[in-house]
């Protein structure tokens, strides 16, 4: 197992260690909020992850209407790895969706999540006629584009998480140490992780939301 461990790559090692994290503070959360009274105030970190919670929950709802209770629980969960994860490097780890084969992976996610809803909630037979919509002759197309939008958000990801990574490399290697210390923990450093990593992770978590409803629209919506 040890053995196994090692020969990851850097990327995965620090993804398995944010799944191991997230699974161990939202644990933790849960309990606390479990324990609340509902006269209790909330406060601290218990109090922020309520009020995020709440706010994705209501823009999941604007989208699903009476499904949002069965997506929002992987929708969140997503939203809540990427973020943790494009913000990693900040405790010394890789970025995980730096790894092009982590990326991917939720290309995959993005792209059964998509298509196993599709036909569970809007039946086979309905699901194909949605795909060869408005002519059967567009049928080729639209499944080139159900596999081509999971993979160019996995791609986006990769692309952005990279991207940020080697600028902050080359300013720091075309300044002096002190200046290139200066700049990359001052102000690269937040940009580039706090920033961007969370745009990303929010946007990953749109496109996922919007896509994954579009696949369901047609079936019967109650708000």
């Amino acid at each position: 197992m040890i053995d196994f461990y090692e020969s990851l790559s850097q990327n995965i090692k620090a993804s398995l260690i944010v799944i191991i994290g997230l699974i161990v503070f939202l644990t933790i959360i849960g309990r606390k909020v479990g324990r609340l009274d509902v006269r209790d105030k909330p406060k601290g970190i218990v109090f922020i992850m309520i009020l995020l919670v709440d706010l994705l929950n209501n823009f999941i709802k604007d989208f699903y209407g009476k499904h949002w209770r069965t997506f929002a629980p992987i929708l969140i969960g997503v939203f809540l790895y990427l973020a943790f994860a494009n913000t990693s490097s900040l405790f010394g780890l890789a970025a995980p969706l730096a790894n092009l084969n982590v990326a991917l992976s939720f290309s995959l996610l993005a792209f059964l999540t998509i298509q196993i809803s599709g036909l569970i909630v809007r039946k086979p037979w309905n699901r194909v006629k949605d795909l060869a919509s408005p002519t059967p002759l567009l049928l080729p197309l639209n499944l080139v584009s159900e596999l081509s939008t999971p993979l160019a958000m996995g791609l986006r990801l990769f692309g952005n998480l990279l991207s940020g990574s080697v600028m902050a490399v080359v300013v720091f290697n075309l300044m002096d140490w002190l200046g290139s210390i200066v700049l990359t923990t001052v102000l690269l450093h937040p940009i580039f992780n706090i920033g961007f990593g969370l745009i990303q992770a929010f946007v990953f978590f749109m496109l996922l939301t919007i896509f994954l409803s579009m696949a369901i629209e047609d079936s019967e919506v109650a708000a």
